[in-house]
């Protein structure tokens, strides 16, 4: 498998392949806003700090998808191909993400448990839940390079 933070130049050349991809293989998960905000996306914005799209392909056939507008704030997604889930790419397409911007916050709908999954193996943390743009619970993730890490306390008192 190749890995890959698309540059400006690249999302232009690839939009339209990338964005048929995300609507065909995200299983209706995908919400119309973050299929607008992918479609609208300036490639000049993937300049900027704060927003990434990290494609996965094995030989020419993309495998994986994963978009974060202003470090997930706008727009979180991750889309693996049906064939190749199971064998880690949604992990590593989120870790390259995640490793690009130092932060990352997804939002993701209860009923979605591959994608809890995933976000929880991470290491995002569930901080709030409210009610989605589609009216489902919806958990909010957050991770930052800093806080990852801090060590974790030990709930066992040191004698």
């Amino acid at each position: 498998m190749e890995l890959q933070l698309l540059t400006p130049e690249q999302w232009a050349k690839e939009r339209k392949r990338l964005i048929d991809f995300a609507v065909r293989f995200g299983e209706k998960r995908l919400t119309v806003t973050a299929i607008h905000s992918l479609r609208r996306l300036p490639p000049e914005l993937l300049s900027a700090s704060d927003t990434v799209i990290a494609v996965a392909r094995q030989g020419s056939r993309i495998v994986g998808l994963g978009y974060a507008a202003e470090a997930g704030e706008k727009s979180c997604i991750i889309v693996t191909h049906p064939e190749a889930r199971g064998l880690g790419i949604g992990f590593a397409v989120m870790e390259a993400i995640m490793s690009r911007l130092g932060r990352l916050t997804c939002q993701v709908a209860l009923d979605n448990v591959p994608s809890l999954t995933l976000f929880f193996r991470l290491g995002m943390k569930a901080v709030s839940m409210s009610t989605g743009p589609t009216g489902k619970p919806t958990l909010r993730f957050e991770w930052s390079k800093e806080e990852a890490r801090q060590p974790i306390a030990s709930s066992v008192p040191h004698k």
